[in-house]
């Protein structure tokens, strides 16, 4: 049984705990970004500059800045007539072409983190993975999307290839809300995890063309679950109001 609640989305997200030396739009920016590559909100489901400032605890003005930059980023749209903003919701052509992006950015990232990634970074990556299986085998998807990107951003990050890196983030924002519905396919979990570990043991190898073919594979096959959930669901049905 998959569990995660759609209800609960905006509870999540905060009140946030603000930093000192970064500035508030840059941190409400963040946690929305993570939120959306998370699948918090469902592709079609409207934005709403209040309820978000009110769930992250913050005045208006940093959100509204920070909801223009992920509109910037493609990980929102303004739709309709009362020009709502939303979550996108993919067509399979633009579905396709960003598999097609992360199948070449992600593996490339990936190979060039090796020299990156030391002890540390690896006890890292290993518990990210492992709190996946932990959410996999209890059926948690909120977690197991947490800890999917938190996994892929970890050794990604390693190559220290920042305009790399932000390429990347924007396919993963395009994505995530799909993502979310998709882990209700057959088998997802487990074709997944079969990815991520034998991901883990080309890090741990230092076995660079491995870790290239676990990571395409995983974003084929996650590709694939993505397709027939658009089929299946289609505008209509993913569409929600926040």
């Amino acid at each position: 049984m998959i569990r995660g609640s759609e209800s609960d989305s905006w509870s999540r997200l905060g009140p946030l705990t603000f930093d000192e030396g970064t500035t508030a739009q840059a941190q409400v920016y963040a946690r929305l970004r993570d939120a959306l590559i998370s699948g918090y909100f469902r592709p079609g489901e409207e934005i709403s500059l209040r309820r978000a400032s009110t769930a992250l605890g913050t005045s208006v003005t940093p959100v509204r800045e920070a909801l223009r930059q992920l509109e910037s980023d493609g990980g929102l749209e303004v739709f309709g007539g009362n020009r709502v903003l939303r979550v996108p919701v993919l067509s399979e052509a633009e579905l396709i072409d960003i598999r097609d992006i992360r199948i070449n950015l992600e593996s490339l990232a990936a190979a060039q983190a090796l020299d990156g990634i030391g002890p540390s970074q690896m006890r890292l990556i290993s518990n990210a993975c492992t709190v996946m299986q932990r959410a996999a085998d209890t059926g948690d998807a909120d977690l197991y999307l947490e800890s999917n990107w938190r996994f892929h951003s970890l050794i990604y990050r390693a190559a220290a290839r920042p305009i790399l890196m932000g390429v990347i983030e924007r396919m993963w924002l395009r994505v995530g809300p799909l993502i979310r519905l998709a882990v209700t396919a057959p088998n997802h979990f487990g074709r997944s995890m079969e990815s991520h570990r034998a991901a883990e043991l080309a890090l741990r190898e230092r076995d660079a063309s491995a870790l290239q073919a676990a990571i395409i594979r995983d974003i084929s096959d996650a590709a694939s679950d993505l397709g027939r959930t658009l089929r299946d669901y289609g505008p209509a049905k993913t569409a929600g109001k926040a």
